[in-house]
């Protein structure tokens, strides 16, 4: 199967420090097997704000030790050691998802519009993105709400 991109479901202070640039790394304890590099990333705001708010692209997965995964990605995270281990805890490993051309949607769609149209339910972790959803956000997207397109060199 090919994967042209995920939703995934996300707090809004993360988000907020991902389209400020301050995270520039998203931190997963699973992902889909043999997630290609430069994957469309769509971000689903949870509660209190239940949108979709933005999207990326997936630069490349690091798949590492939990310790391995904080000393090389840690700082690029948006959150503290604390967080880190609290969220890993009982994990062996873990992955870090480098984002890159993240942009913020000038239009955004609630939870209600999304569930009126495409029956939609937000996922705990990820889902596959349906093509009904994607095709509706092609037209969002060419309209980022600013100029916040971030390009990171790693």
């Amino acid at each position: 199967m090919s994967i042209k991109s995920i939703l995934i479901s996300i707090k809004p202070e993360f988000m907020e420090l991902i389209f400020s640039g301050e995270k520039t790394v998203e931190l997963r304890k699973s992902v889909p097997k043999d997630l290609p590099n430069n994957t469309e990333i769509i971000f689903y705001a949870s509660s209190p704000e239940r949108k979709i708010v933005g999207k990326a692209k997936i630069k490349r997965v690091e798949e590492l030790s939990i310790d391995q995964l904080w000393d090389e990605l840690g700082d690029q995270t948006g959150i503290t050691v604390e967080y880190f281990k609290e969220y890993f805890e009982g994990k062996d490993k873990g992955y870090g998802l480098i984002l890159d051309k993240v942009e913020k949607f000038s239009e955004q769609f609630s939870l209600d519009q999304l569930r009126e149209r495409f029956n939609f339910y937000p996922p705990q972790s990820y889902m596959y993105t349906s093509e009904t959803i994607s095709k509706a956000l092609e037209n969002v997207t060419n309209t980022p709400a600013d100029t916040n397109r971030h390009q990171y060199n790693y």
